[in-house]
């Protein structure tokens, strides 16, 4: 059926209307809070093709202590707030783990959301990861070189007036792992960087095949660019993204967690660790926020990681062979320190 010139006039204004409301919304979209999608890599073959265990299921290799030598997990907490030490840390001591956090500086005793520098200090007496998220948790992409030194290096020097030491820094959002001058920004102060997204961390950084034709983990290729990880680009995997996404569903977020944890198993074997997942969460509450990962959900996943045997490590339990470029656990596994 034809239409007449003034119908086709009204139908073209219509869908251009249609576009110019739709657009701006974008930003507004559950999945669209963190300015970067954790990429996927390898999707389709990393997940698992059978059935993920279920809750209490351990099916794998397990060693006298009771872990599962082929299944290890780091989980990080980002921006400081108080439900950290009020409500993770508590659940956290119940299965005996051990978390690493990420503190901007200027947080601390002046937020009122905010852990304080107590708080901070008894994570850290109690053997919890402290590292640096800089000084205001902002976009380091946005900042002049001058801003970007003060928001990496003042972080550092911060943290050692309260007696941490970090090795270890955390890009707002994953912004950063393209940027050359980040990069060798938090180089000069760091030993390694939280810097983009993923849902696992291959440490050999050759598990991107889609993304990336690296074979091991050195921060520059030939040409001169970053690559895709490395020592100061690792990447983790966001809950809240799935918290945002589903809108806090924790039924179908626990199934995505547990296929999450259970990507591994495709690559590490007798021991050796090749791949590990990254579990970045941020408040743990129950206020439904784009920060917020439910209470019972987080407690439920914690009992999944202690009842299957994983050995939760944290970001200080890695190393890195320069010799070959690549990281290792230094605590577990077999084959792992560098040779």
């Amino acid at each position: 059926m034809g239409y007449n010139l003034n119908t086709k006039i009204l139908i073209a204004i219509s869908i251009f209307t249609i576009v110019l409301l739709v657009f701006p919304l974008a930003k507004f979209w559950p999945i669209g809070v963190y300015s970067q999608f954790p990429y996927l890599p390898n999707q389709g073959e990393q997940h698992l093709k059978s059935s993920p265990p279920s809750e209490g299921n351990q099916a794998s290799i397990f060693n006298d202590t009771g872990l599962n030598d082929n299944k290890v997990a780091i989980i990080t907490f980002g921006d400081a707030w108080k439900s950290q030490f009020t409500t993770a840390k508590p659940i956290l001591d119940k299965y005996g783990f051990k978390a690493s956090f990420f503190i901007p500086c200027n947080y601390p005793d002046k937020k009122k959301t905010a852990m304080t520098w107590q708080d901070i200090a008894g994570l850290q007496n109690d053997r919890m990861d402290i590292h640096s998220k800089g000084m205001n948790d902002i976009l380091v992409t946005d900042l002049s070189a001058s801003a970007l030194e003060f928001e990496v290096g003042q972080s550092k020097q911060c943290l050692l007036n309260h007696g941490i030491d970090a090795i270890a820094f955390a890009t707002p959002h994953g912004e950063g792992s393209k940027n050359a001058t980040v990069v060798n920004t938090i180089a000069k102060y760091y030993d390694l960087a939280i810097n983009g997204f993923s849902n696992l961390m291959f440490l050999h950084c050759d598990g991107w095949k889609q993304n990336s034709t690296q074979t091991d983990c050195r921060t520059f290729d030939d040409a001169g660019n970053v690559t895709y990880a490395n020592k100061y680009v690792i990447r983790e995997w966001s809950h809240n993204v799935s918290d945002r996404t589903y809108s806090h569903n924790d039924t179908k977020i626990f199934q995505i967690f547990v296929q999450e944890v259970n990507n591994q198993t495709k690559y590490n074997h007798n021991g050796v660790i090749n791949a590990i997942p990254i579990l970045a969460y941020h408040k743990i509450d129950n206020l439904g926020t784009p920060q917020s990962t439910n209470i019972a959900l987080f407690d439920r996943e914690m009992k999944y990681l202690h009842d299957n045997g994983f050995r939760v490590i944290t970001l200080s339990d890695l190393g890195y062979n320069e010799n070959n470029n690549s990281f290792y656990v230094k605590t577990i596994g077999k084959n792992q320190q560098p040779k």
